[in-house]
């Protein structure tokens, strides 16, 4: 028999997906095309720095629900014990135990994780001369987010 399991890994998910979807509105409702018709776009200055907290609520749940995700499927597939050995080992690593192999996903996951970090812990600088912003590491975000959907299947 299998215990009845309450969990938030839903909700996370949601505010995640939605967070997303209104940075993406609120980044789109900013800008505007050149009214001389040259290319480009004028963005407009926004004091309250919505999309920018949009992102950041985005990213933050995203991690809460890949952690929650992972936990739950580690648990529920191999036990608790396996689950305490990787408890501190990488969302990469924990991904590779519940069989994702797409290179590409577990580079997003990798990329998602020291960017999340140092967004969240106000460590975000230049790597080797990218900026990073919270918005465009948000987008990375939400696709990391599908793209673990797709691999674990329909009811993740």
């Amino acid at each position: 028999m299998n215990p009845i399991i309450i969990t938030n890994v839903e909700i996370y998910k949601a505010v995640a997906n939605e967070a997303y979807e209104d940075m993406v509105l609120l980044s789109e409702s900013g800008r505007r095309l050149k009214s001389d018709g040259s290319a480009g776009f004028i963005i407009t200055y926004d004091p309250t720095h919505a999309s920018f907290k949009k992102a950041m609520i985005s990213l933050v749940f995203t991690g809460m629900w890949l952690e929650a995700l992972m936990h739950l499927l580690i648990v529920r597939q191999f036990g608790e014990a396996k689950f305490k050995e990787y408890d501190f080992k990488s969302y990469e690593e924990k991904l590779k135990l519940l069989g994702v192999e797409d290179k590409q996903l577990l580079d997003r996951t990798s990329r998602f994780r020291v960017i999340r970090k140092a967004l969240v812990h106000e460590k975000a600088h230049f790597d080797d001369g990218e900026m990073k912003t919270a918005q465009s590491e948000a987008k990375n975000a939400h696709q990391m987010l599908q793209a673990i959907c797709e691999a674990l299947g329909p009811s993740h």
